[in-house]
């Protein structure tokens, strides 16, 4: 009896002690419950409270020329400049002066939503011109920076000396108490690593009261790093300027409680119809593989792997490389470039970028290229001799013209970095061979850098958007995806070109035009038929060739695709530059 109760009391107790083990554990578990819903339960992700949340985070509306805070900035604009009707509407969106007391003019903040190539720069100058107060400018490639700085000074009657930069090498504040600064977003995020010129860059734009902060390409804000940055800036007005209100990780609710509603929004087919813009003909170019990338192909799907694995790379790479898919690129930029036009060949991996840039023999641009080396082939694909007759021309200007070609670059291969910011007005053509997965984002970044086309007023002139799709790959999938976005998002549709067999010239082509193709599209399927004489060789013609393309591409252990944050590096060394030899480089050594 004695053992038994005993026995009863240890079980009694034993039994108390884990019943208030488990009842602390649930008390835990429920805190920790309830501190991860406050962290991820912000106003975006659900769907009732958005407009409630924004609205409390959002800065209120400024009333510019009452505070006393700021600094003056005097910002004329220049008397020569045009302003569009869409442009002054944007401003107005922007800039209230609905009260006839100029005292209480007001800005707000908030997202301005342009195509590439309706002036989204000389929109953010417009406001800035009215609000007069320190500016802020914040763009995503150092290029891009340059370039809104030269805007700037050709737009207004500003001082060079009122403009400061920080971006890469170049780190000054503008003189005086009152003035603009460029940045980029990169620069703006905290580093251990800062040299003593970022340090004091970075308290200057923390000490400045900032009456308008533009934000150039603003999709880029939700990112961890640089909404952190944005935010700790003292500004009175946030713009964010973009063509594309897409993200693919679905944040770009976000903007509305980081930057600001959207507050104007332009359709493009509207503004081409009107002449704004040029007029785009989109075309999906679709071939088969060849029969060595094919066995190739249908041998790494037997592996396995991820989606971001080894054996996803390998079958992109055999996608993008399909030497058939090379050929038609190389007589894309052939047919156009003796037409005139200026031609932008995209490719998001950095092994196939290369590889195509060497085969076609065109300099190509990625995140890697020096600052220098970047801008001097951007101003190179800038000239545009016309072959006109030389006849009636002096010595001194047919020197300076033959001077002048012998720089011009007509066709460019550019990585992810050319997505964004770029101004490129002369380009006319754009062929993408590959791309980030079904990004829309991408595709209609893409499609703007060909709607500033200079010669976009000529009658009958149509800018062309060619992406190239290898037959029975992921690359279907994902550009029918793209394709739909334009569509129905932008307007424009698709022509579908099957590529068949090889014949003398060129290859048999079979089109099917949609319905909003032109009448006075003059260029039809001519590209890939017609006979190109003095063509160069084409590029993995022979099975030798192939052979080692494939060998080449099996053996890659790393596969270089930039980040879509990724910037020209400033300084690039040639001990860097090395180390990233390129793929094309790699593959010559092998077949030596």
């Amino acid at each position: 009896m004695v053992l038994s109760t005993v026995d009863n009391e240890r079980q009694k107790r034993l039994s108390d002690l884990l019943t208030m083990v488990q009842m602390k554990k649930d008390q835990n578990q429920e805190g920790c419950t309830e501190n991860k819903a406050t962290y991820i339960a912000t106003p975006l992700t659900k769907p009732a409270a958005p407009k409630r949340a924004a609205s409390k985070a959002v800065l209120p509306n400024y009333h510019f020329n009452t505070d006393q805070i700021c600094n003056q900035l005097d910002l004329p604009m220049n008397p020569s400049i045009e302003v569009r009707p869409y442009q002054q509407e944007a401003v107005d969106a922007i800039i209230d002066k609905s009260d006839p007391i100029s005292t209480n003019h007001f800005a707000r903040s908030g997202i301005i939503v342009l195509p590439c190539g309706a002036g989204k720069t000389l929109t953010s100058i417009l406001v800035a011109s009215a609000i007069q107060k320190p500016i802020l400018v914040v763009c995503s490639t150092i290029i891009a920076a340059e370039q809104f700085s030269s805007e700037f000074l050709r737009f207004t009657t500003l001082m060079a000396s009122k403009t400061g930069m920080f971006a890469g090498a170049k780190k000054w504040p503008f003189n005086g108490p009152s003035g603009v600064l460029f940045t980029t977003y990169t620069m703006l995020v905290d580093s251990k690593n800062r040299t003593n010129d970022s340090k004091k860059m970075t308290s200057f734009i923390d000490k400045t009261e900032w009456g308008l902060l533009i934000l150039d390409e603003v999709h880029c804000v939700p990112a961890n790093n640089f909404a952190k940055a944005i935010t700790r800036i003292k500004a009175k007005v946030r713009l964010g300027l973009t063509a594309t209100m897409l993200r693919e990780d679905e944040r770009i609710g976000d903007l509305e409680t980081l930057v600001g509603p959207t507050l104007y929004h332009a359709k493009w087919k509207e503004l081409a119809d009107k002449g704004y813009i040029a007029k785009v003909i989109c075309t999906q170019v679709e071939t088969d593989m060849t029969a060595l990338v094919r066995t190739t192909h249908e041998r790494v799907q037997t592996q396995g792997g991820g989606l971001l694995g080894h054996a996803h790379h390998l079958k992109t790479l055999l996608a993008i490389l399909n030497p058939k898919k090379m050929q038609i690129c190389q007589r894309l930029i052939q047919y156009h470039e003796a037409k005139g036009d200026k031609v932008l060949v995209y490719c998001d991996h950095i092994d196939a970028l290369k590889l195509y840039a060497e085969k076609v023999n065109r300099p190509y641009i990625y995140g890697g290229t020096p600052i220098d080396e970047a801008r001097q082939l951007l101003s190179r694909f800038q000239i545009d001799v016309s072959s006109t007759n030389e006849e009636d021309l002096s010595w001194n200007e047919i020197a300076k013209r033959r001077s002048l070609k012998s720089k011009q670059v007509n066709t460019l291969f550019l990585s992810r970095i050319g997505d964004t910011s770029l101004d490129l007005p002369a380009a006319t053509v754009l062929i993408q061979v590959s791309s980030h997965f079904g990004s829309r984002r991408q595709e209609a970044q893409r499609l703007g850098r060909v709607l500033r086309a200079k010669k976009r007023n000529e009658k009958g002139f149509y800018s062309r958007f060619y992406t190239l799709v290898t037959n029975d790959t992921h690359e279907v999938q994902f550009s029918e995806k793209r394709r739909q976005f334009l569509e129905e998002d932008c307007g424009y549709g698709y022509q579908i070109w099957k590529v068949g067999a090889e014949e003398e010239g060129g290859w048999t082509v079979d089109a099917n035009r949609d319905s909003s193709s032109p009448d006075d599209d003059e260029v039809k399927t001519d590209p890939l038929t017609c006979t190109i004489q003095g063509a160069d060789e084409r590029p993995y013609a022979t099975e030798e060739d192939e052979s080692q393309l494939v060998d080449f591409l099996t053996g890659l252990k790393n596969v270089l695709v930039e980040n879509e944050e990724d910037e020209l590096m400033p300084a690039t060394t040639t001990a860097t530059k090395r180390k990233t030899t390129s793929a094309a480089g790699a593959a010559d050594k092998k077949r030596k």
